[in-house]
C-alpha cells in the first residue's frame, strides 16, 4: 500500500483553545502517528476577520489520496461547526488546508503567512 505524506495548517478564531484541541484528537484518532507543530496566536489578517487566530499545523501518513484527505479534512470542518455563512462574517471554528503533499507545496498559504510557513516548516525539515 503506498502512503502518501501530508502537512496540514491548523487554525481557528472560535474557542480556539477548545477547537484546535478537539481537531488534534480527532486527527489523531484517524492517524495515530500524527505530529503537531507547536500553535500560535496570530492577529487577524483581512476586514472581516476580527478576533485573533490560533494557528498550527500536523503531520500526518496515510494510504488516503490527495482528494480523499481533502474530502475528509472539509467533514471535519463541518463537524466542527464550520460553515461558509460563518466564514463571511469572520468566524471559523476551524480551518484544515493540505499545504504539503509529498514534499510539494500545493497551498498559496505556504508563501502568504509567515505563521503557517513556520508551522509547516518545523514539522517538514524534522525528518
Amino acid at each position: 500500500m503506498e502512503s502518501n505524506e501530508f502537512i496540514i495548517a491548523i487554525s481557528s478564531n472560535q474557542e480556539p483553545l477548545r477547537q484546535i484541541e478537539a481537531v488534534k484528537n480527532v486527527l489523531q484518532q484517524i492517524f495515530p502517528q500524527a505530529v503537531f507543530s507547536d500553535f500560535v496566536s496570530t492577529k487577524a489578517i483581512g476586514n472581516h476577520y476580527i478576533t485573533p487566530f490560533y494557528n498550527g499545523a500536523a503531520l500526518i501518513v496515510t494510504a488516503l489520496s490527495l482528494e480523499s484527505l481533502t474530502t475528509l479534512l472539509k467533514h471535519i470542518e463541518h463537524q466542527a461547526g464550520r460553515t461558509p455563512e460563518m466564514k463571511a462574517i469572520g468566524i471559523v471554528p476551524i480551518d484544515l488546508d493540505i499545504i504539503v503533499h509529498n514534499g510539494s507545496i500545493v497551498h498559496r498559504d505556504y508563501a502568504r503567512f509567515s505563521f503557517v510557513k513556520n508551522a509547516v516548516d518545523t514539522l517538514w525539515h524534522k525528518k
